[in-house]
């Protein structure tokens, strides 16, 4: 891939995540005490963003406007505590939007999400500094998928590598269409554990329909498979004592992208990013996101589970 030195420029919804805790989900028409309940932000866009600036790695979040509510102020505060460089309004008239992450012991995620006017706002917003990012990242979920087709044209019409998170969304006729015929073209999903088998056939299948590059399929506790066609790069998981797993994925995301950026090959970007998100599940989800430096040392003192 063309590199270049410019941001990753993160494009994705942002907003207020509230992170809720139980033992275990209740059964239909029953309920389920909520044992704490802890605010942080969403999408995977802008963790992914801080992530990378904690890497060390230039980034830019693109999003919607949010409110000058208490839930946007602890938004803004999250982002400038992890120094994200950003570019979306604060606007006193909108109230921010919301999303509800309900997570038990056996770290099964449920999640409701309030995005009143979230498409509007990113089908508004300047992606002019696509034309300068050495890669654009883009998570491409159903509900907002209408403005992920502008940003894919975009980062088209600039010719940037593209890292297309897809987050467990299935792949939609539009978007495919968008991007057939992207070279320079990195596709991103996820499996459940329990359907960790089943990831490198739903790597294949999405290496054919849409001739991207490479595709990455995460699968929790068992690691991370990368197909492209000539290759294919298997990842263990970091065995951690897990606390949660909010962030994972955005922080596996942002080590991939930091060897992508770098022009290192897929195997040892990949075990960057399975560094951090195994790291990530370790600490507590409120505590700073992996250094470069810390990632280094966890990969040393783990290497004889992992292979590198």
């Amino acid at each position: 891939m063309t590199l270049q030195s410019g941001p990753v420029v993160c494009v994705s919804y942002l907003a207020l995540a509230e992170l809720w805790s139980l033992p275990r989900f209740p059964a239909a028409n029953h309920g389920a005490d909520i044992r704490s309940i802890e605010w942080s932000v969403a999408a995977d866009g802008p963790m992914t963003a801080a992530a990378l600036a904690s890497l060390g790695a230039p980034s830019l979040l693109l999003s919607n406007d949010i409110g000058d509510d208490e839930q946007g102020q602890y938004v803004r505060r999250w982002l400038e505590e992890r120094r994200v460089e950003r570019a979306f309004a604060i606007r006193s008239e909108i109230a921010t939007p919301r999303i509800v992450v309900a997570a038990d012991d056996d770290h099964t995620r449920t999640w409701f999400a309030h995005l009143p006017g979230v498409v509007g706002s990113l089908e508004r917003a300047d992606l002019s500094p696509i034309a300068n990012a050495s890669f654009l990242y883009l998570d491409c979920y159903q509900l907002i998928e209408h403005a992920v087709l502008q940003v894919i044209e975009a980062g088209r019409a600039a010719g940037v590598p593209m890292l297309l998170n897809l987050g467990g969304s299935e792949l939609s006729q539009a978007v495919a269409s968008a991007i057939h015929g992207c070279s320079q073209l990195v596709i991103q999903t996820n499996v459940d554990d329990a359907e960790h088998a089943a990831a490198p056939e739903t790597a294949k299948s999405l290496l054919v329909r849409t001739g991207a590059a490479w595709v990455v399929v995460t699968a929790g506790a068992f690691g991370a498979v990368a197909v492209s066609r000539s290759e294919t790069v298997s990842m263990p998981g970091f065995p951690v004592e897990v606390r949660h797993t909010h962030c994972a994925g955005a922080a596996f995301s942002a080590g991939l992208l930091y060897g992508l950026r770098s022009g290192w090959p897929m195997h040892r970007g990949m075990l960057l990013g399975s560094a951090s998100g195994a790291l990530q599940c370790a600490r507590h989800q409120s505590v700073p996101l992996p250094t470069l430096a810390e990632l280094q040392a966890f990969i040393a003192s783990r290497s004889k589970s992992v292979a590198s």
